[in-house]
Order: C-alpha cells, then structure tokens, then sequence
C-alpha cells in the first residue's frame, strides 16, 4: 500500500489556497468519480457543506449506542467544506467507514483523529476542530459500528483494525484524497486522540511511526489489560455489582485525603497536584463504633487500600493502582454501567470468544491469559520510538491527575520505560516527547481542575499555542517551539458563558507544581514548576 509522502506548503495561519465559492464546490462534487486508492472503496457522500451549516448525524443514520456516548448527533461547521463519507476495505472480511473534511480554508495540513472506548464511533467533534483550524481532518469508525465490542466475536479481521489498521489506513487514504483534491503535496501531518485515540496514537508511532509529524496523545489506555484487570480486581474486591463501601464513606475518604496531603503543594485548593506525593494514612478513618457509617471498619480499609496500592498476581505485576484525591467518583464511575459492561464484552468477544464467560468468575489469573494471548499488542507499551524520534516526529502526553477510569500512574510508567529503553536522559526526550500530568483533570475532560487545554474539539479556551494543544504542536513540529507548559482554564460551573474561575499552567513530568502565592491557588503566577 502506497504512503502518500508530503511537503509543508505554507505557514501557520496563512490560506494555502483561494478559490471562488464556485470552484470549491463544482471541484467538491466531482471528487467522487475522480478519486484513486490502493484500497476497494465506495464513496457514499460528496458534497459542499458551506459555512455555518449543522450536520444532523442521527437523520444520517449514526448508530444511536455512539449518541448514547456522549458523541454528538449533530456537526456545527463554521468553515467551508468538501465532505466525504467513504467505505474502505481493510482485508476481504474487514472495512471502515470514514469521513475526509477538506476545507475550503485549507492550510496545507492534514490531521487523523482517534476513537473511544470500544471504538465504533467517529469523533465528529474532533473533525470539526481540525477543519476549524485548516487542516484537511479524517477519521474512521475503526471498523465497525457502535460502541460494542460483539463485533470482534471470531472476526480477527476486525479486532485488527481496532488495534491499529484503521488508523494506518484512514491516514493513508485521507492523505491521498488530499492530495488528490488539493494539488500534489499534502503538508505536515498530525494525530490527535485520548483514551482508546490515546492507545491508537501510541500504537501509530510505535508501529508506523512514518505516519504523522506530530501527536497529541492524551488518557491513552496503553497496558489495556492491565487496566481491564483493575475494573475486575475493584468488583472482586468491593462487590460485583455494588460497592460494598458507600458513597457517603467515599466521600470520608475523599476529605480526609484532602485534609492530609491537600496542602502539600502550597494551596488548598482541593486538587492534589502531585497525588504521588500523597502518603495516605487511613488510620483516623478506622470507626471507633460499629453503628457509625461514615468510618471504615478494619476489613474494609484492608479492601480500599488494595485499589491504591501495585497489584501483583503470582508475583507478575499487573497494574499500578489509583491515585488519591478523587474517591468518589472512581467508584461512580467503576460501577457505571460503562465499566459494568466492559468486563463481560471484553472476556466473551475479545479473550476467550465465549458467550458463556461468567464476569462473576473473574480473577487476576484471565489478565494473565489475556496478556499471554494477544496476537495484536493492544497493551501498546513497546518503550523503542527511536524510529519516529529519527523522523523528526514530536509527541505532546497527557493525562489528567484525577482521571477515574484510566489511571495516570500507567502513563508515568510509559514515560519511564521509554527513557529506559531509549537510555536517555530529560532532556533528550524532551527533544522529541514531553508529557505533561495534569492536575485536578478526569477522562479526558472535566474534574475540578483547569481542564480546557484545547485538547479535544470544544475545549479551546483561547486561540493560542499556549491555551490550544493542537497549535503548539504545529509550532513544536514546524519551527521549534517546544512546550514549556499546558495551560489549563477551568470555567465557572464549567460554562464557557459564566466566565473564567482559574487558569492554570500544567507541569511538565517529572516537575511538579508548587505554590507561594496567595488566593488559594487562584493566582496562576504563583504557581512554579520545580523538582519533586
């Protein structure tokens, strides 16, 4: 399969092209019949989408379970744009569904978006972002539709392409169709993605590392299994379907960690900017009296000490543990129907493809299994990118501090183990991957923390390389301009419309935040990144 190879065609913020309205769009809808691939593919839309139009994705029939989600049934484009919704096929039993928007504005970029969760959802808002901003913005269903995994059920092919070939091949066929459509050079190319877009960006740069220029890579589920068995491991050890601990003695929890290691970083803010400096000692929440229910008996702070702590089985290491600061909405969220339902999914359509497979029955010892028996690496935690480091490439991580579904601790580890395999130093990696721990943010998005970075579409909370993820890493990759810091604005009530509450400069690991300022933390100049 060919790569499309492109040259840089103009700077940041200048137009690469001007065209008339009616050339744009009489060029838009003959596209279609004039498109080569080296792939067997049916176009199913070409049109022109003028500025300011909504898409209405549910009458175009987007699969109600991706809705659901939280994905958005409709597409707002301020921008002019050709769209086209292409059927790819990926091998005789495979295929994706993808979208190529090339706007009208191009800039002479082009940029892949990743998928969530299971992964059978396009990121609409992900491609407004980037046509927002000029790049021509692609992204696939990753193989199949909705948010299910029973679409893996015996289908290899399939489970292939959620492991990485849907990202491989809608890279490439989205960059020739730019080319095609645009002229013969397609420019610098870039990926953004969080959680499974997360894995998939560190699965392209490990495994195809030929493919973008630069990645922003956020939340990613890399040691997929490991995480998968904390999911198991907390219903094991608190309950299957309920917590056997409350959520009112979570919330005890909550405050009494803020009590001890809040103001560790100089500001009691009720955010822990450095939770691994959070040395917990549950012995005041021990109850002194059988009838009080906001305590925790013995056996029960022997049981919620395991979900912080490594956890090992047969002296193999399986996951890290949870950080501090944010109990309640760990359990919320564990116990969430999302989670609930990923046990049974993952081990009946992905493991041992068995419909019958008990989730009650689970124990540490099917990680192990699922580990052992991977054919694809969905646990993307290879350390070698020196390929792509040798390319030029650029990788901005993140991950937030208080994320409940994805731990941070195992992007610390990723960090370490690629300085270890790569026997560099901090500044060496700094020359090509920075990561950056973000205080006070969940999954992706939200928690109490300064969480608009510009990281997903809809969370720019200024236009610029400081407050937006996507222009610093044009500048990083085209002239130098490294991340210092991610700057992070959380909003009042985390309405845009209510004005700002904070903003906040996020570390770049392995510094930490630390605070001599006054206003609690309010104040982002009196924060400074330091040692640990």
């Amino acid at each position: 399969m060919r790569l499309q190879l492109c040259t840089l065609l103009v700077g940041l913020g200048v137009p690469a092209l001007s065209r008339s309205l009616s050339s744009f769009e009489n060029k838009c809808q003959s596209l279609a019949e004039k498109i080569e691939l080296d792939y067997t593919f049916n176009v199913n839309i070409a049109e022109y989408v003028a500025p300011n139009t909504t898409i209405d994705l549910a009458a175009e029939g987007l699969n109600a379970t991706c809705a659901e989600s939280g994905a958005n049934a409709t597409a707002s484009i301020a921008v002019g744009m050709c769209r086209l919704n292409l059927r790819v096929a990926t091998s005789k039993k495979s295929e994706v569904y993808m979208e190529v928007w090339l706007p009208e504005n191009w800039e002479g970029r082009t940029l892949m978006t990743g998928n969530g969760g299971l992964a059978g959802c396009i990121q609409y808002s992900e491609l407004t972002y980037g046509a927002s901003y000029g790049f021509a913005s692609f992204g696939t269903n990753n193989g199949h539709n909705g948010t299910s995994g029973g679409a893996f059920f015996h289908q290899p092919d399939v489970y292939e392409d959620y492991a990485w070939r849907s990202v491989y091949t809608g890279a490439v066929v989205g960059k020739s169709i730019t080319e095609q459509f645009y002229g013969d050079s397609c420019g610098k190319s870039y990926y953004i993605g969080c959680s499974t877009g997360g894995r998939q960006g560190w699965k392209a740069v490990q495994k195809n590392p030929e493919l973008f220029d630069g990645v922003i890579v956020g939340a990613p589920v890399i040691d997929l299994w490991g995480h998968v068995g904390f999911f198991g491991y907390v219903r094991q050890t608190l309950g299957f379907n309920t917590s056997e601990i409350t959520l009112a003695q979570w919330a005890v929890v909550q405050n009494e960690v803020l009590n001890q290691c809040d103001g560790l970083d100089g500001a009691h803010d009720g955010i822990l900017e450095d939770p691994t400096a959070c040395q917990f000692d549950w012995t005041p929440l021990l109850c002194s009296s059988p009838s009080n229910n906001t305590c925790l008996t013995p056996t029960q702070v022997e049981a919620t000490t395991k979900l912080f702590n490594p956890i090992t089985y047969n002296e193999t290491f399986i996951y890290p543990g949870q950080n501090h600061g944010f109990e309640p909405s760990v359990i919320s969220l564990l116990y969430s129907p999302l989670v609930l339902d990923w046990l049974p999914e993952i081990f009946r359509y992905l493991v041992y493809q068995d419909l019958s497979w008990d989730p009650t029955t689970f124990t540490l010892q099917d990680i192990l299994y699922a580990q052992n028996n991977d054919p694809q690496n969905l646990n993307t935690f290879d350390g070698d990118i020196s390929a792509f480091h040798r390319r030029g490439g650029k990788i901005i991580h993140w991950h937030g501090s208080a994320d409940p579904l994805i731990g941070r601790r195992t992007s610390d580890l990723y960090y370490d183990k690629v300085r270890s395999t790569l026997n560099a130093s901090v500044a060496e990696l700094d020359e090509f991957y920075r990561y950056f721990p973000t205080s006070g943010v969940g999954h992706c998005r939200d928690g109490p923390g300064a969480w608009f970075m510009g990281q997903l579409g809809g969370t720019t909370a200024a236009d610029t390389p400081d407050d937006s993820m996507l222009k610093r890493i044009v500048l990083w990759v085209e002239q130098g301009a490294a991340p210092k810091f991610v700057r992070g604005t959380k909003f009042i009530n985390d309405t845009v419309a209510l004005g700002v509450e904070f903003t906040r400069k996020h570390c770049k690991y392995p510094e930490v935040n630390r605070y001599t300022g006054t206003e609690e933390g309010l104040n982002e100049d009196g924060w400074a990144c330091v040692e640990p």
